[in-house]
């Protein structure tokens, strides 16, 4: 087992009063563990990896993976939450922030210390028997996560949470009259919502961002039978809120891992730049059994993460998607760094080893060691030259820094964690961005025995599956910012002239609206007086995404929009 005990039992210590909850994935040959405090895929009871492939197997291609994400205030001070194994405390707990301070107190952290588990079966059964009458005369009852969907808040907390279908369209989800259900992503899904806001163990200042996720795979459908390289994925999307009155500059979302490829102490990693996505690998040809960690033996998989969303950004002449475009329309950050570090093992150097600071963490989100000093290109990307946001990319990054070679992980196997990074990116006051993942483990049991050529092979059916079974909408907004539904209407959108903005309450005595860029930077300004609906003339903005604040009443809401 790893050396990790002391931290869980230092967590726990402080921790005496929560839930924790751990659930899992296990719809298809993944039984992955679940927490809803911003970790995932590790028993922080146990100490043990949590993320089994196959099922039943005793082997496991993960340790353990957090959520990371940090930035700058107009002050450039820096703004971070993110944990590895919860020594230093937890950054991120349970709950929805308050919409219009980004306050949350224990107890609302403790009403919403639960994940929601639901198979698709389970809202098909909901909806056939609510038709034929076996919900509403008490024959059939829905399983208990349908009937407890978190799908519309109550007091200062968003009204929208949790999809749903309204079927009768009263803004309620009322499943047992009603006939509303979840909506969910996958044949099974676990949703869950948390916060960095009510306490902080990095020791860093909160962004004060509410997180809406969910972990999702397929198993059970024809969809899944159609389409094999689903049996070993998993999925995990956050719709991320700024709840707080600060817009943040230069922000990095960081997704860190502990790979853990069934015995730790024998892996290599490396990065597909052009397939955004970053991987682990056996460093010898037998994945050895050790201390009661189960090895994969002669067939050891390759396993990894890809970035599936990101956030927009703006024309800025840089192929944020690696797809070899610069600017196209609808162009997202996907995969903007990948970095790593070593176990703390006597022997090996302070300065690459386990963050402990706000400012460390950052350090290795944005490509620097602890030391400060960065990544560089060669060897194991320490003390060279020239400055790399990849390391060991292979072949993938050939017009990049690091010129056209070979360059792979070939320094001792060892117990490597990697980061795969998002950004930076600017995060207004009150927006929304949405970043989506997707974990594979790929095992090629032929004559070859190439999992790392497997692994290419199935993330890229993963890319094609989620363009055309889950695509970008870049007019969509992620969460409804709205303290009261249907209270405000944006159109068109896309708009090409005239922006209409719309209450179809009451008419609204005083607001301010500012067109905002993905920078930040404030293009259009208005104040109003006792109206019902606001024309802009956007005619004159250049093509690509804006957000529209709008302020009533000293309260934010922004909803994003394309200009055509």
């Amino acid at each position: 087992m790893k050396s990790i005990l002391p931290i869980i039992f230092i967590y726990m210590s402080v921790q005496t009063n929560a839930q924790n909850p751990l659930k899992y994935l296990d719809i298809n040959q993944v039984k992955a563990g679940i927490y809803n405090r911003g970790d995932m895929h590790w028993n922080s009871n146990s100490g043990n990896a949590s993320y089994e492939v196959p099922i039943g197997s005793g082997s496991h291609s993960d340790f353990a993976t957090a959520f990371w994400i940090g930035g700058y205030d107009v002050g450039n001070q820096l703004h971070l939450a993110a944990q590895t194994y919860r020594q230093s405390g937890v950054d991120f707990w349970p709950g929805p922030l308050d919409t219009t301070n980004g306050a949350i107190n224990s107890s609302t952290s403790n009403q919403y210390d639960k994940i929601w588990k639901l198979n698709q079966s389970d809202i098909d059964a909901f909806k056939t028997n609510f038709s034929n009458g076996n919900v509403q005369n008490g024959s059939y009852t829905p399983v208990a996560d349908l009937l407890s969907w978190p799908a519309i808040g109550a007091g200062f907390k968003t009204r929208n949470m949790a999809p749903f279908m309204d079927v009768n369209g009263n803004h309620i989800y009322d499943p047992m009259t009603g006939g509303d259900y979840p909506i969910i992503k996958g044949d099974q899904s676990l949703y869950f919502i948390f916060n960095d806001n009510l306490a902080h163990g990095t020791g860093g200042l909160p962004l004060k961002v509410e997180i809406h996720a969910t972990a999702y795979a397929y198993g059970n459908s024809a969809l899944a039978s159609q389409y094999p390289f689903l049996s070993k994925a998993t999925f995990y999307n956050y719709k991320i809120i700024n709840r707080s009155s600060l817009d943040y500059h230069d922000v990095m979302a960081t997704l860190w891992t502990d790979v853990d490829l069934g015995y730790y102490g024998d892996d290599y990693i490396g990065c597909n730049v052009s397939g955004n996505y970053g991987y682990a690998y056996n460093g010898d040809n037998n994945d050895e059994t050790v201390a009661g960690t189960a090895g994969y033996g002669a067939f050891c998989p390759a396993a990894g993460y890809q970035v599936l969303k990101g956030p927009f950004m703006p024309t800025d002449g840089i192929d944020n998607n690696n797809n070899g475009i610069i600017d196209e329309y609808c162009e997202q950050q996907l995969l903007s760094h990948f970095n790593y570090f070593n176990n703390s093992f006597p022997g090996v150097p302070l300065a690459s080893t386990d963050p402990a600071t706000a400012a460390e963490y950052f350090k290795y989100m944005t490509g620097y060691w602890k030391d400060g000093n960065p990544f560089t290109c060669g060897g194991n990307g320490y003390g060279g030259i020239v400055q790399t946001p990849f390391m060991y990319p292979g072949t993938t990054y050939t017009n990049g820094v690091c010129g056209s070679g070979n360059w792979v992980d070939a320094t001792n196997p060892g117990d490597r964690r990697y980061m795969i990074g998002v950004g930076p990116f600017n995060f207004p006051s009150h927006s929304v961005q949405e970043i989506e993942y997707v974990h594979c483990t790929s095992f090629d049991y032929s004559a070859a025995n190439n999992p790392v050529a497997k692994l290419k092979m199935d993330m890229q059916f993963l890319r094609n599956f989620s363009d055309i079974f889950d695509p970008v909408n870049c007019t969509a907004i992620s969460v409804n910012e709205l303290d009261e539904p249907a209270n405000f209407n944006l159109f068109p959108n896309p708009v090409t002239s005239e922006l209409v903005i719309s209450f179809n309450q009451q008419k609204q005595q005083f607001t301010q609206v500012s067109i905002v860029d993905v920078l930040g930077k404030e293009i259009i300004f208005k104040t109003a007086q006792d109206f019902n609906q606001l024309t802009l003339n956007v005619s004159e903005l250049q093509r690509g995404i804006y957000f529209a604040k709008v302020t009533v009443n000293g309260k934010c809401v922004t909803r994003k929009f394309v200009k055509e």
